[in-house]
């Protein structure tokens, strides 16, 4: 910023006439058009313009006073780690998950729901066991055929007992399940809801045998605010042009025996629905802005425990059960006021208890138009007020209006879980009072002040901008998978990965994790840039390329085709990523590799140098979406081991400006042992961290490795 000293005469001049302009009626003018400017601003932008700072400020309400919780209505029926310990890893047997559902109605749940959707067929049910055993007698065949499928046998459960499916609402329809399905009786008073409830082009649901058994179906869908934090749930669905209910509303329905439900809307939106004789009030979009407390132990009993029989009789008598799975790597978290994680099953549980206590949050409709009075008023007083007072009275004034419309809202809040925003009134007339009592000062100790002012409004920056680097980090950290944990790899591979982060984010990203029984799918790759920018787009392409990967593409090719296409499109800024896929067979060695513009892979072999692998590729993804990537296959040999680098590691310098480069890979592992894939990777680390000494680290250091051990069976 230039000082008055350095601007040119003219400009000098304009400088002081405009400070003595604006002090020549204590700055009230000023004062009044900016008030009037805010005022409009509030009335056009809306509650848009304001939201961010808005919900973080309720979101404060909720951690300081969360809903305090008397009663448990619902029962999470948990499939947590101890379950999966005792009873196999996910998914469980059809049959299995039948015998929960009944064990739990025994117990006197009056309805139980399931935060599970099965699209698929039971690939553990007896017609399927046998599909790829060729040495199988037909008499075993036909024996087998002769059983009740797993689905089957379910939907002879979900049809015994009072129980409701999950299913879910997608934005467009998906090419394998585009059809228009059956949705619960709905009565409609007033107007119609459709147009005011969130649409969904699509959906997935379950097996058509589960869906005709089930007593209800209900969505499982959220409303994630643009921060990733639910603060509200809908209770109905637009759902390919019907009205569709929630889980929890199809859950209360089947609990109390209602064969409907009815849906009450005026022209300015949905007013509420109704079970029976039990009226729900809703915001205008149909849904319901949660009030939450702490996630509560007392909720949750253990499928484990259910299933084992340890649990007296009727201890679920008069309660509605959800079941749900969240254990690790099984479990759907999501950011709620109270924190970054809950499981979804726990917020399903919560909108519950909101709708059966009325303990809903509410954000009435005529409360911008109130915040509004308060700014303009808030503005006034101020105005007429602060001039004629000494500059310490001017802000005690301020203080007191501030507190009282802070209480105020508080208070609303604590006795009525009305949401009024004190924040906008504050903030603006914070830029009223600082304008009124800037206008009484010198020009000198004006541009003084203004000075400090940007100066500290910098380095608040920089600490806020330093915090979100330091959460968006963990965020990003917490996304890899832990290396030493990969679920069901088997003995003959050996996997490891580290990820060491530069100072601030950056876009390295690694993964692995098994598409089958004996078929594990790493990935490494690195994001253009760095920033907060490049995490997102990290976590963009990696979960794309777990997603599909997971979908069974025919080839490894079409994944990084698909992944492409996907990121190249709305890629104004033109971030790309440089990546390597691989799938490695653990009983044969056999490798298949895509490479998108990545450093080629290294190939480690007893008794050989470590070498690169030759092959075609591709660029980086996100540059063309036309672009095809061609599969590379070898076959490794048993002690092989198959390491994947970022350029962070090649391009490590020193405080020389040396780079570490692929001749001192080379060089640190042409002694080592073929021991381990942790010890390449590590030995490799510690000797990048002797090369670069104390020079800053510019970029993260990523190495994954894969050794092939050869086929051991038990």
């Amino acid at each position: 910023m230039a000082h008055s000293e350095d601007l040119p005469p003219q400009r000098k001049w304009f400088s002081w006439h405009l400070f003595d302009g604006l002090g020549a009626d204590n700055g009230r003018k000023a004062a009044i058009a900016i008030l009037l400017l805010l005022a409009l601003g509030q009335v056009w932008f809306g509650e848009a313009g304001w939201t961010r700072v808005r919900d973080l400020w309720f979101d404060a309400y909720q951690r300081a006073l969360p809903r305090s919780v008397t009663q448990l209505p619902v029962v999470i029926v948990d499939i947590d780690d101890e379950s999966l310990q005792q009873f196999g890893r996910w998914p469980w047997p059809r049959t299995r998950l039948a015998q929960l559902i009944s064990a739990t109605h025994r117990l006197g749940a009056l309805a139980v729901g399931l935060d599970i959707i099965m699209p698929e067929a039971d690939s553990q049910s007896p017609e399927s066991l046998l599909a790829e055993r060729a040495d199988a007698t037909p008499e075993l065949r036909r024996s087998f055929a002769a059983l009740p499928s797993n689905d089957a046998l379910l939907a002879v459960t979900l049809g015994q007992v009072p129980a409701v499916l999950g299913r879910a609402a997608l934005a467009d329809a998906p090419p394998r399940n585009n059809y228009r399905t059956s949705q619960t009786p709905v009565v409609i008073a007033g107007h119609s809801p459709l147009e005011f409830a969130p649409r969904y082009g699509g959906q997935i649901i379950n097996l058509e045998t589960l869906e005709a058994a089930a007593h209800g179906r209900g969505y499982l869908n959220d409303s994630r605010d643009a921060d990733g934090v639910v603060r509200s749930m809908p209770l109905v669905l637009s759902v390919n042009g019907d009205l569709a209910p929630a889980l929890a509303v199809e859950l209360l329905r089947v609990a109390s025996g209602q064969a409907a439900y009815s849906v009450r809307s005026d022209g300015d939106g949905i007013v509420g629905l109704q079970i029976g004789t039990s009226v729900i009030p809703t915001d205008g979009d149909g849904k319901l802005r949660l009030y939450y407390s702490p996630a509560d132990s007392r909720r949750r009993v253990s499928a484990a425990a259910i299933l084992r029989g340890t649990l007296p009789a009727k201890a679920l008598a008069n309660q509605v059960a959800l079941i749900g799975a969240t254990a690790v790597g099984i479990s759907d978290v999501a950011a709620t006021p109270l924190g970054a994680r809950m499981d979804g099953v726990e917020i399903h549980a919560q909108l519950i208890e909101n709708i059966l206590y009325g303990s809903r949050l509410i954000r009435p409709a005529t409360a911008r138009w109130w915040e509004l009075f308060a700014l303009v008023a808030f503005g006034v007083v101020l105005i007429v007020a602060l001039p004629r007072r000494k500059p310490t009275l001017g802000m005690i004034l301020f203080c007191a209006i501030a507190a009282t419309l802070v209480i105020a809202s508080f208070i609303a809040f604590q006795k009525l879980r009305v949401l009024y925003d004190p924040t906008l009134p504050v903030a603006a007339n914070g830029v009223v009072v600082g304008l009124l009592l800037t206008a009484g000062f010198s020009a000198a100790l004006r541009r003084r002040r203004e000075l400090d002012a940007e100066l500290a409004l910098e380095r608040n920056e920089r600490l806020r901008a330093a915090g979100e680097l330091r959460a968006a980090r963990e965020i990003q950290m917490g996304m890899l998978p832990d290396p030493n944990s990969i679920d069901g790899l088997p003995a003959s591979l050996d996997f490891f990965a580290v990820l060491e982060p530069a100072e601030e984010v950056g876009g390295d990203l690694y993964d692995g994790f098994m598409l089958d029984e004996r078929r594990l799918f790493f990935m490494i790759g690195d994001v253009s840039g760095k920033g907060v920018p490049a995490s997102l787009f990290m976590a963009l392409t990696k979960t794309l390329c777990k997603t599909l990967a997971r979908q069974g593409c025919a080839e490894l090719g079409q994944v990084l085709d698909s992944v492409n296409q996907e990121i190249s499109q709305d890629n104004p800024t033109v971030m790309f990523v440089t990546a390597i896929v691989g799938i490695i067979d653990s009983r044969t060695g056999e490798v298949e590799l895509c490479n998108a513009g990545h450093n080629a892979p290294l190939l480690l072999r007893r008794g050989a140098a470590l070498h690169e692998l030759d092959g075609a590729g591709g660029p980086p993804l996100g540059l063309d979406g036309r672009v095809r990537y061609p599969t590379q296959r070898l076959r490794m040999a048993e002690g092989d081991i198959l390491l994947l680098v970022t350029d962070g590691i090649t391009e490590a310098e020193n405080r020389s400006h040396a780079q570490y480069g692929l001749a001192r890979i080379v060089q640190c592992l042409a002694e080592t042992p073929v021991a381990s894939a942790a010890a390449v990777c590590q030995q490799l680390r510690a000797d990048v961290k002797i090369f670069i000494a104390d020079a800053p680290s510019s970029d993260d250091l990523t190495l994954l490795a894969v050794r092939f051990s050869g086929n051991r069976s038990d």
